[in-house]
């Protein structure tokens, strides 16, 4: 129901997956990127497979929402969409509506949620703007659309793995898919990059 992409440049590194992405672009799935490159392929693809695409130039839009993060902010983009889940799943059960984050799984699967939400929680937005290179309405409206998903794939690449902090890049993503269950169950979980382009990850 919902990609989130960060640090992969599919159109340079792994051409295939764009069949994919394009699929899943035409059945209306959102596909946030969270990349400081603005890379076309990520935008647009017109499939090279495709004569009636070639010819006419017709190209199937991509990314939904399009994130310049700061080189190095991942963490606090990241932190951003948590806290903006938080919010809303707050909301939602002062509410009385349907809470955003799957308690169930939470209880079931996952230690250490309530560290977590305090670390989380006192982030201020003011210092997550600034390490992220992203608006607090940019994160919010990207996470808005991550809480209404009931199955996301959350795909990374090496420009979150090779860095310094590449193991909490990772451990950041997971942690924002865990919130919502989003690990183990059909059309969810993590997907990892890796390899020659054309050979793992896309698969």
């Amino acid at each position: 129901d919902c990609i989130l992409f960060f640090g992969q440049n599919a159109g340079v590194n792994s051409p295939r997956m764009l069949h994919d992405l394009q699929r899943a672009a035409k059945r209306g799935v959102p596909l946030i990127v969270f990349n400081p490159l603005r890379e076309r392929g990520l935008e647009r693809f017109t499939n090279p497979q495709s004569p009636i695409e070639m010819l006419a130039g017709k190209e199937t839009p991509l990314a939904t929402q399009y994130l310049q993060v700061r080189a190095g902010g991942d963490i606090a983009a990241i932190a951003g969409l948590c806290k903006a889940l938080l919010a809303l799943d707050y909301e939602a059960r002062r509410g009385g509506d349907s809470p955003v984050l799957d308690q169930s799984f939470i209880e079931q699967h996952c230690h250490g949620f309530d560290e977590f939400v305090a670390f989380v929680r006192a982030q201020s937005w003011a210092d997550i703007e600034a390490a992220a290179g992203l608006t607090r309405d940019a994160l919010e409206r990207a996470a808005a659309v991550y809480a209404k998903a009931n199955a996301v794939i959350g795909v990374y690449g090496m420009g979150l793995t090779q860095h310094v902090l590449g193991e909490y890049n990772i451990h950041m993503v997971a942690n924002l898919l865990l919130m919502r269950g989003n690990i183990g169950k059909p059309g969810a979980g993590l997907c990892p990059v890796r390899g020659h382009s054309n050979v793992q990850g896309q698969r």
